[in-house]
């Protein structure tokens, strides 16, 4: 619609547009940021529980906002594990469910501290290093319980179930939550001050 005295749009169609085009945006960055998370996983799928999947979605929800953020765990946990090389999670639906949901909280936290490496209020090298650590290592921490509870409900006996999940994936949980602590040290501070924000049209 124009306006009648000038022919020009109206500042109510032009937002519009200028909504549609935030909303493209951020429904391709989820996509690339998922694409992305799910390719940095098979490329590293050789190391036992050593990869940059979840640092990849975090950074997501740095850059498109916690719910996206979300989003893009959901679906690059999907595709990585639905289409695993060694072994599709969807063979085995409560630990299947268990990681996406896994994956999506690391976007939630990404987006949950934006605030923290962008802008002027930006942790300094030091302090990003030692916050990303500490979440990187909180959202592992969340990953490998759901994990837990995945293998857990997938056996005939719930308790003993949950003790033999626990034992049998200890070694390759420690392994995880150490290399994802050192992943968020290394990378939060040097990545995530440099995302930028791709707007849309909620927040």
């Amino acid at each position: 619609m124009t306006d009648p005295g000038g022919g020009r749009p109206r500042p109510a169609d032009a937002a519009a547009r200028g909504a549609e085009r935030r909303g493209t945006r951020a429904t391709a960055a989820v996509a690339v940021f998922a694409g992305l998370a799910a390719a940095l996983g098979y490329f590293l799928s050789w190391l036992p529980n050593i990869e940059l999947v979840t640092f990849t979605v975090f950074a997501s929800g740095v850059a498109l906002g916690a719910w996206r953020g979300a989003l893009v765990g959901a679906l690059a946990m999907a595709i990585y594990s639905g289409a695993n090389p060694h072994g599709s999670g969807i063979a085995v639906p409560p630990l299947y469910a268990a990681q996406i949901v896994g994956a999506s909280v690391a976007g939630l936290l990404g987006g949950a501290s934006r605030r923290l490496w962008r802008g002027p209020g930006r942790l300094r090298p030091a302090l990003g290093a030692l916050s990303g650590a500490a979440l990187g290592l909180g959202a592992t921490l969340v990953y490998q319980g759901l994990v837990v509870l995945g293998l857990a409900a997938s056996l005939p006996e719930a308790r003993s179930g949950f003790l033999a999940a626990l034992t049998s994936n200890a070694f390759f949980s420690l392994v995880h939550l150490a290399s994802n602590t050192v992943v968020f040290a290394v990378l939060a501070p040097v990545v995530l001050p440099r995302l930028r924000a791709v707007p849309s049209r909620t927040p």
